[in-house]
């Protein structure tokens, strides 16, 4: 049996899962499932690729338990699995990544034995995860966006220095604003407020804002601030 050490270590909400007596047995992220359409005419030597659509990579996580009773490891697991139930649920694994991620299983205790008067036990997580970064907070309208999601969604802030009928901030358009109103179109949490409160009477778009890999400017009269999570296939 593995002696029960710090190995690596991970996080469920930012809290550590040493602090429900667990450590990181072995973890391992799969590649992101993609499927992709495409046409080719009867027996034709050519083919043209349509769209894909890409999914959220299985991810396995195992973890050792450690307590001095039965009863006190059933206890751990059980807040553990409880923490992991939370919506949003986000993984900080020992590869540096986050993953934005819903819980698939959570497997039952397997018993290894006693060490320092504690019994160890295995068990084993799935997860289906978005991989990316922490939030990335920088200044526009000129972007270069990290990641290789094809589409990244974005919070774009601004604040208006002059009364305007219309102001476009990215893909959304506000209506009627005055000089010294904050302004944000917040793509991550899909809301849109003129100084804190909601504004979607007051605004036009056919999607909200998202950031694409690579170099991009946002449209905005103003002063503009970005921020999105760089996203990884």
């Amino acid at each position: 049996m593995k002696s029960f050490k710090r190995y690596n270590t991970a996080y469920i909400n930012g809290v550590d899962v040493m602090d429900f007596g667990a450590i990181v047995e072995r973890y391992k992220v799969d590649g992101t499932p993609v499927s992709q359409d495409y046409y080719q005419a009867r027996n034709r030597a050519a083919f043209t690729r349509l769209n894909h659509t890409l999914g959220l990579k299985p991810i396995t996580l195992v973890l050792f338990f450690a307590a001095p009773t039965q009863r006190e490891l059933t206890m751990q697991k059980s807040a553990l699995d409880a923490a992991m139930l939370t919506d949003p649920l986000e993984l900080h694994l020992p590869d540096g990544f986050y993953y934005n991620s819903v819980l698939q299983s959570a497997g039952e205790l397997s018993m290894l034995g006693v060490e320092a008067n504690k019994m160890i036990a295995e068990c084993s997580y799935t997860f289906l995860g978005l991989q990316h970064d922490e939030l990335r907070t920088v200044a526009g309208p000129n972007v270069l966006a990290e990641g290789t999601y094809p589409k990244m969604p974005c919070i774009l802030s601004c604040t208006a220095t002059a009364n305007r009928a219309t102001l476009q901030l990215g893909t959304v358009t506000f209506k009627n604003v005055s000089s010294g109103d904050a302004i944000v179109a917040n793509g991550i949490d899909g809301i849109l407020t003129i100084n804190g409160v909601a504004a979607g009477a007051r605004a036009e778009f056919t999607y909200l804002p998202y950031l694409v890999p690579g170099e991009q400017t946002i449209t905005c009269p103003e002063a503009v601030t970005v921020s999105y999570y760089p996203s990884w296939i």
